[in-house]
């Protein structure tokens, strides 16, 4: 299913309508080329600026649970870059794009949101993770190492982190400029030089029913603490009907089993020249 055009506005038609050519299979991972731009970028959530309309889209987000199959919401994400900052940008289908968490390091992966790993140095360690939701909420995490989240991760913040989201018809926008200055505990000194490469993830978490089913699980998993074996077995099987059509989207596809924290399976981000 192709992202809705029309309804994202022309900008981002333009945007991320452009060629996907510069994917590559390169160990079995893609491959970015991110170009670089010489005026600041606008973080407003719009993408109207002609460095977004040259920037290629990365490709397609597949599910890391069957990449084989098409995701049912769509996801487009294009790469900047300039002297100061890393731009990202995602756009987002769903009519229905929700979020209940309102404060900054919330747990934003249990309900909706898109995600950008950063491994500067590709050893699967000391990476960072930043979440936006669809209500412009921010959780940014420095995992020493996959499955090591915790406290400690979400005392790290990225300073001057911009980040916006825009809304519409039939899904959301997120753009979020990210300082090199700010990741030091990654281990960035200064802005990457043309044909450095980065190991990077882009994911989004879509879980389709809203709040209201949202609720529901989580009244369900309340019950369970409390609840005998034989009704625990019933709360289990409802839940796993609840979550079937959630849905684990990533640019480079992670193993399943460790969800998104797989740093083997991050895609390549090379920083590029600008296009002239």
């Amino acid at each position: 299913m192709a992202l809705p055009r029309a309804a994202m506005g022309g900008a981002l038609a333009t945007v991320l309508g452009a060629s996907a050519g510069v994917l590559l299979a390169q160990a079995d991972v893609p491959t970015y080329q991110a170009r670089r731009v010489e005026e600041p970028v606008r973080i407003d959530g719009r993408l109207d600026e002609p460095a977004w309309a040259l920037a290629p889209r990365v490709g397609a987000f597949r599910l890391i649970t069957d990449p084989a199959r098409p995701p049912a919401y769509p996801t487009d994400a294009a790469v900047l870059w300039d002297d100061t900052h890393l731009y990202v940008a995602f756009a987002s289908s769903g009519r229905e794009a929700w979020g209940r968490y309102t404060e900054r390091d919330a747990r934003l992966w249990e309900e909706e949101v898109v995600e950008v790993f950063l491994d500067p140095d590709g050893d699967g360690r000391q990476y960072a993770e930043i979440e936006v939701s669809p209500h412009n909420v921010v959780v940014d995490l420095l995992i020493a190492e996959p499955r090591a989240g915790g406290p400690e991760a979400r005392r790290w913040d990225v300073a001057g982190l911009q980040t916006a989201i825009a809304r519409h018809a039939d899904g959301w926008v997120a753009e979020m400029a990210i300082p090199w200055a700010a990741l030091g505990g990654a281990g960035v000194s200064a802005a990457p030089a043309i044909g450095d490469t980065w190991r990077v993830g882009l994911y989004r978490i879509t879980r389709p029913g809203g709040v209201e089913k949202a609720a529901r699980i989580d009244a369900l998993v309340e019950e369970r603490r409390a609840a005998a074996e034989d009704r625990r077995a019933a709360i289990d099987a409802t839940l796993r009907q609840l979550r079937a059509d959630d849905e684990y989207a990533a640019w480079s596809p992670t193993q399943a089993d460790r969800g998104f924290h797989d740093p083997e399976r991050f895609g390549r981000l090379v920083f590029a020249a600008r296009v002239r």
